[in-house]
């Protein structure tokens, strides 16, 4: 059983984003809050080769928008939501217009393929309680979480075509802990976030572990290099490495882009971005 592993890694001179990442194993003060609402695109670096492109010069994109929200209850408790929907029913044609652009050929006006009109977005869900555990003035922090939700799963057909949308209750417990420590480059800190989500209908088991490292020097840039890992039900096991760079916009208001790169059991290659809200 493999478990998702992301590094986020802050480099050297870069400045201190105001908006803060989900806050894992440290609680939100009561009041205070965090929303995310992200979109990653990504295709294949079999399809950018030279063999892929010569055999499709514009490659489909598959993509996902992302929304993430907590807010502080109490000085231990963290209320939040998770959520994604696969952007299935667009993705691919807006990734073909995009290539197309680049590459200086000409757009079309509507699906190359008529079954891209049968593909059906999936989504998932849960609201989440998250409550600290142990001293808040510690240097090591632990939390424990437990989500309640839902996802949508596109169940075969008899036939090519007769594919349904499903829906089953998700439960998704989880576990953090975190430090902070000081540096020559500024404050810093290392946190593990690690979730197991139980499927209702399907019984399946989608396993996550998330490393953590940064560092926040003053400044409005901050720069991230993650690894992320996952083992998902009917997927192969992969590893990833997303770096990315986080723009404090005004007070309060950052704007995130990352690039994706497929290490493991993925080829992947794209990117998202995501705007953060914090108050």
């Amino acid at each position: 059983m493999w478990a998702v592993l992301r590094v986020w890694l802050l480099s050297v001179g870069i400045g201190l984003c105001a908006a803060q990442a989900p806050a894992g194993a440290w609680p939100r003060a009561p009041g205070s809050g965090f929303v995310s609402v992200g979109f990653e695109a990504a295709s294949t670096r079999n399809a950018f080769s030279t063999s892929g492109l010569e055999a499709d010069p514009s490659p489909d994109f598959t993509g996902y928008r992302t929304l993430y929200a907590e807010i502080g209850v109490t000085q231990r408790l963290t209320f939040g939501i998770d959520a994604g929907q696969d952007d299935a029913d667009n993705g691919a044609w807006a990734g073909r217009q995009i290539t197309a652009s680049l590459m200086g050929l000409p757009r079309t006006d509507g699906r190359e393929d008529a079954t891209d009109w049968l593909q059906k977005p999936t989504w998932a869900g849960v609201a989440f309680l998250r409550y600290a555990i142990g001293p808040l003035d510690a240097r090591h922090r632990f939390a424990v979480q437990l989500g309640i939700g839902a996802r949508s799963y596109e169940q075969l057909g008899l036939f090519y075509g007769l594919e349904t949308i499903e829906h089953e209750p998700i439960l998704r417990p989880a576990a953090s802990w975190g430090m902070g420590f000081d540096s020559a480059w500024g404050p810093g800190w290392l946190a593990l976030d690690g979730s197991l989500e139980l499927r209702g209908n399907t019984g399946g088991r989608a396993v996550k572990l998330d490393a953590t490292a940064g560092l926040a020097p003053e400044g409005r840039w901050t720069y991230m290099v993650q690894l992320q890992s996952g083992d998902y039900p009917g997927a192969e096991p992969f590893v990833k490495l997303v770096p990315g760079l986080v723009l404090r916009l005004w007070q309060g208001v950052s704007l995130e882009t990352s690039a994706i790169w497929g290490l493991h059991g993925s080829d992947a290659v794209g990117t998202k971005a995501a705007l953060w809200l914090e108050w």
